[in-house]
This record gives structure tokens, sequence and C-alpha cells, in this order.
């Protein structure tokens, strides 16, 4: 079977979209809709590289590779995140896969400037074992990071909050934020990316006006969806209907949006769980008319503070490094919107 490699740009967004469609990247509950433009999302991860592999002019998988700013060894320094990989459910039993990750492997080789990247898989990937365990023709990936992603509905009830909380300008937000996250492992450090126009920022301080806590409500509506692909079980029609009492958004019929939000760039002072649950209050008090859930990751020692919920939505991923990893590499930033 003859495949050809390329590096795509937006010519090829109607094929992307459509590739897009036909995947899914770990549950066939949600599928993920990138329309208008495929590309939008590339642009919140960083300056991305596309390529797609093509069998006799049909796109069937795709891969990207962003270039992001990080904290490593205290330092702000260029990651290559490996991202986007998708491969039509028609040609998973094939070398496909193989031939696109030796592609891009190639490739960074012979360009000579990267050295190692990274990639994050939700462990409900069913492809995860292929894309990590290494062969004789690429290489293994070394785990650097567990996330938990936990979704918390929008409807539940709120605490009122002792602390001083409240929506900043982003240029005040990227101050503190520079401040508590300079030296956590792994935690993004690009003020571009930081400040792109997709949510709202929100601080924490004391009576003394000192910054305890800094964080991101942030929308990727405009650059990904995540439909309904089939039918919620029975037992969600109660969540509605807490929906309704509660004035948020319901979840979506079949082919609807998933109406959610995250909580991003989290980072404090000290006690960091303390701090999310008294943005967690604020955020389902003040935007609950937006989103069914709101999504935050946290690493799974920090994951014991979230008691168990039957309307709590945990997923988990893991992050692999590929190549000439560094020693005593970890990713200690956990940041679903660069998933």
């Amino acid at each position: 079977m003859t495949y050809e490699f390329l590096e795509l740009d937006e010519t090829h967004n109607r094929q992307l979209l459509q590739l897009a469609k036909t995947t899914n990247t770990g549950s066939d509950l949600f599928y993920v809709d990138r329309s208008p433009n495929f590309f939008s999302l590339s642009e919140e991860f960083g300056m991305t590289r596309h390529f797609g592999l093509f069998k006799e002019s049909e796109l069937i998988g795709c891969v990207a590779v962003s270039e992001q700013k990080r904290v490593l060894t205290n330092r702000c320094e260029n990651v290559y995140y490996l991202n986007d990989l998708r491969i039509h459910p028609d040609y998973h039993r094939t070398f496909a896969f193989y031939r696109l990750a030796e592609n891009i492997l190639s490739l960074y080789r012979n360009e000579g400037n990267v050295k190692w990247m990274i990639s994050t898989v939700l462990d409900s990937n069913t492809n995860k074992t292929s894309m990590t365990k290494g062969n004789s023709l690429l290489p293994g990936g070394v785990e650097i990071g567990r996330t938990i992603h936990i979704g918390i509905p929008m409807f539940m009830k709120y605490r009122k909050s002792q602390l001083d909380i409240c929506e900043i300008n982003g240029e005040e937000a990227w101050a503190i934020y520079k401040k508590l996250a300079r030296l956590q492992p792994f935690a993004p450090c690009e003020k571009r990316m930081f400040l792109s126009g997709n949510g709202v920022f929100l601080r924490i301080r004391d009576k003394n006006k000192d910054e305890l806590a800094i964080c991101k409500l942030v929308d990727q509506s405009d650059a990904r969806k995540l439909r309904l692909s089939r039918k919620l079980p029975f037992s969600f029609k109660i969540v509605n209907l807490f929906c309704r009492f509660a004035d948020c958004p319901p979840l979506p019929n079949h082919g609807e949006e998933f109406r959610h939000g995250y909580m991003a760039y989290f980072t404090a002072k000290e006690k960091p769980q303390n701090y999310q649950k008294e943005f967690i209050s604020f955020i389902q008090k003040e935007f609950k008319h937006k989103y069914s859930y709101l999504f935050l990751g946290v690493s799974t020692e920090e994951a014991q503070y979230f008691r168990s919920n039957p309307f709590y939505i945990k997923l988990s991923s893991t992050t692999f490094a590929y190549g000439d990893v560094p020693p005593n590499l970890s990713m200690d930033f956990h940041e679903l919107t660069l998933i």
C-alpha cells in the first residue's frame, strides 16, 4: 500500500474537518467538531505545523507538532508537543499510523533542531498502546506525568467565599501568573498564548492585598466543540432536571454541542486545592448561565481532594516524552486547554 506524506496548509481544511468527524480521541460518546477552521485550535497551542498521510488523494491520517514555551529547570524553554494525531477508522489495522509517525520522526531528525517531543493520550483511547510502547520502527514513550480530568456540574450548590475574588485584565493577570508559576515544572510560560482572547482572568487575594491564586476561565468553543455522537443514557435526564432548576444549559441532544468551560492556567501561592474550590464556587455562581460543566486538570494526588460524586465526570490522560529525553523530566502542570 503506497502512502504520500505532506505538510498541510489551509487548502486542506475541508479534508481535515472530515477526518476529525470520523475519528475520536478516546470517547465514542462525543466527537470533536473543529469547524469552520480546523487550524484555529492550533493557534492556541503555539506555532504549529500540520502533516498528513494520503492514500490515492484521500487524507487518511494527520498529526501536528506545536512549539510551546514551558518552565524546565526553572527556565522558560521550547517544548515540542505532538498532537492532533488521527487515523481514519478504515486504516486502523494497516501500517498507516507507523508510516505517519515514521515520516514525522525522519523529518525532525533531518532538520536537527528538535531532540525530543511530548504527547498526551487519553487513557481510554483504545490505540494508546500502539502509540506509546514502541517497536523496531519507532521509539517508545517515557511516561512523565498523569492528569485527572474532572468535570464539575454547574448546577451544584456553591458556598459563599470569604476571599476577594474578581475578574482582572490580562496584563495584571500575566504579572501574577509569572510570579506564582515561575518555578512550577512544565508550566506554560508564553505571554501570547496566555493572553489569547478566549476567556476571562480571575484572581484571589487576601485582606492585605497579597495575590494568592490566579486562573483563566476558558471557552474553546470557537476552536473546537464537543458534539454528542449518540443518545445519552437515561440516567442523565436527572442532570437536565437539575440544570433547569439552576438555570444552566442542559446536556446536549444528539449532534448538539456540550457547553463546557475550563479552569485553565491555575496556580497558587500555597495549598492550591483550597483556592481551586474557591474559584469553582465563584464560577458556578457567576457563569452557570454559560456552561453545563466546568473542567479542570489535577494530579493523581490532588484528585483525592475532590469527593466522589455521581454527577462528576472523571477521565485521565498520560503524558509521554519521546527521543533524547532530559533527565528527571516531569510534567507537573496539568493544563487541559493545551491537550
